[in-house]
């Protein structure tokens, strides 16, 4: 699929492709996005999966730090993962509340359903370094996010020490990522 943008609200021309693929019991959905403009732009990638929220889920992914956001759910602070919300130590995804950006993501994540005797490992490929976790209170859904920037990251580019993860792609260029998502039985 692929998709062509011409400059208007977002000011610079720009292609966007996903590629999917099923092989070996896994599929596998490459995102590449080009800049078409004469003028350096700004951007940021990643992908956006919704899974099921069942009573048992839990989701493990080694972090190193996390996002702090406000009540917009915007950034303003980067920590260490709070105990009870820490995806390195595993998380019970019915029983978190997040909407949050981890940082130091080993771009590895794993959720078990061990309810249904089920898995799935999710790994991504550089430069999606750092996981979003959205896990809303009573809902059927979640989302695990590899993305390539912090939330609102092109208001912070001018910070001093602050990896934001935004991508400067030149005129031509093109930058590209791969998730894989590989489904497993385990024992019940």
């Amino acid at each position: 699929m692929s998709y062509r943008h011409a400059a208007g609200s977002w000011p610079w021309n720009y292609e966007a492709r996903q590629h999917f693929s099923l092989a070996d019991g896994e599929l596998a959905i490459r995102i590449s996005i080009r800049n078409l403009a004469q003028a350096p732009m700004p951007m940021g990638m990643g992908l956006h999966p919704y899974f099921p929220s069942t009573p048992l889920a839990w989701l493990e992914a080694r972090v190193t730090g996390m996002w702090e956001a406000d009540g917009e759910i915007l950034p303003v602070r980067h920590v260490a993962p709070p105990e009870g919300a820490n995806p390195t130590t595993g998380i019970a995804v019915s029983e978190t509340s997040l909407d949050t950006v981890f940082t130091g993501w080993s771009r590895r994540a794993r959720i078990i359903w061990p309810e249904f005797g089920r898995r799935l490992d999710i790994e991504a490929e550089a430069p999606l370094d750092r996981l979003v976790l959205y896990t809303p209170p009573g809902e059927g859904y979640f989302c695990a996010e590899p993305v390539s920037n912090m939330t609102d990251a092109f208001n912070h580019l001018a910070e001093p020490r602050v990896d934001t993860g935004c991508i400067v792609l030149q005129p031509g260029e093109a930058r590209e990522a791969t998730v894989r998502f590989a489904p497993a039985l385990t024992a019940t």
